[in-house]
């Protein structure tokens, strides 16, 4: 029993000396979560706090697999090439807005996408995309633009936390 123990003490002690070697080097661990990034985000005098999902990984996950969101909250996708973006909804269980970006002034806006159907495959799932090059992307509920009269030309602010 004694030898189990000192062989426990001493795996626990390499895989921690590991993890501290590993993270001296790359601070983002695989399996260790970032903690996501809030901005507050104005468009036609209303502020919405924003997620930003600035990584591919992030911009990947977006916000697939969640139950809901709330109604004065966002992502927004920050991309570093002007583009076509292509988003769909995979993990979605509730409708989007999407508000296409570029230089801080709407360009595009589809709103009132609804989420895929229960069970459908990667390969059926529509894939949507500005009309014109954007930068950023802002998904709201579905309904967000209606109700804050959000149409190409405004412009949004984006302020840290």
């Amino acid at each position: 029993m004694k030898k189990f123990l000192v062989q426990f003490v001493a795996l626990i002690i390499v895989i921690a000396g590991a993890l501290l070697f590993y993270t001296g080097s790359d601070p983002s661990l695989p399996f260790i979560f970032e903690q996501a990034k809030y901005n507050d985000l104005t468009i036609n005098e209303t502020k919405l706090k924003v997620e930003i999902a600035d990584t591919q990984e992030k911009r990947s996950k977006g916000l697939g697999g969640r139950e809901k969101l709330a109604s004065d909250e966002g992502m927004l996708f920050i991309f570093q090439k002007v583009d076509k973006h292509s988003f769909w909804m995979k993990g979605l269980k509730f409708s989007l807005d999407f508000i296409w970006i570029k230089d801080d002034l709407v360009v595009d806006i589809l709103p009132n996408v609804p989420p895929p159907v229960v069970g459908a495959t990667d390969e059926s799932l529509p894939i949507y995309q500005p009309r014109v090059e954007i930068d950023t992307v802002l998904e709201v509920n579905g309904g967000v633009v209606e109700r804050l009269k959000i149409k190409i030309g405004d412009t949004i602010k984006l302020t840290p936390l």
